[in-house]
């Protein structure tokens, strides 16, 4: 009996782990096309007829969406602040 509850505890905490490493990459991957948006300054996060401010909005919201999974987690908080702290940066300086 006490094996099963462990378990159910390790698988969890690997399901975080998860949930906060795809967090991770995407939010990376945001980062890294709102730099090229600061960079070359001829489109903004919302011309939405490019491709790249396609895939930063698709790459924020997937973010979003696995940092608010973790939630209860540290990691999780901290990676939904940075999300919004980040979106709100390029939605006012960003074009």
């Amino acid at each position: 009996m006490m094996d099963v509850s462990h378990e159910k505890q390790q698988l969890n905490q690997l399901k975080n782990y998860v949930f906060v490493t795809v967090a991770i990459l995407f939010l990376l991957v945001f980062i890294g096309i709102s730099l090229l948006f600061l960079y070359f300054p001829m489109i903004g996060i919302l011309d939405v007829a490019y491709t790249a401010p396609k895939i930063a909005i698709f790459s924020f919201l997937i973010s979003v969406a696995f940092s608010s999974l973790t939630i209860k987690n540290l990691f999780g908080k901290l990676l939904l602040i940075i999300n919004i702290v980040v979106m709100l940066f390029m939605l006012l300086y960003g074009a």
